[in-house]
């Protein structure tokens, strides 16, 4: 597996490419990412594993962060927008 990083897209936004992952990698990563970032800053998750698409934001609910969105951005490609809670 290839090391997994955050890129900064611009102030406050924070992307995470996790392509190629299944679970439980999305989630773990994820929260680890989030807990990289500051309070209200927005991490977007792209994926394509169709179970992650339940099973990250999930996760993250459940840690106290907040879903904004979940798109189908691709054939197979999903987009999931986190604010840190």
């Amino acid at each position: 597996m290839s090391k997994v990083r955050i890129y900064n897209v611009e102030p406050g936004l924070y992307r995470l490419d996790l392509r190629g992952y299944v679970c439980p990698y999305p989630q773990i990563f994820t929260l680890k990412a989030l807990s990289e970032l500051k309070r209200g800053e927005v991490l977007e998750v792209i994926i394509d594993n169709p179970a992650s698409c339940e099973n990250v934001p999930s996760a993250v609910s459940s840690k106290g962060h907040r879903v904004l969105r979940v798109d189908k951005i691709g054939a197979g490609v999903w987009r999931i927008l986190i604010e840190r809670g």
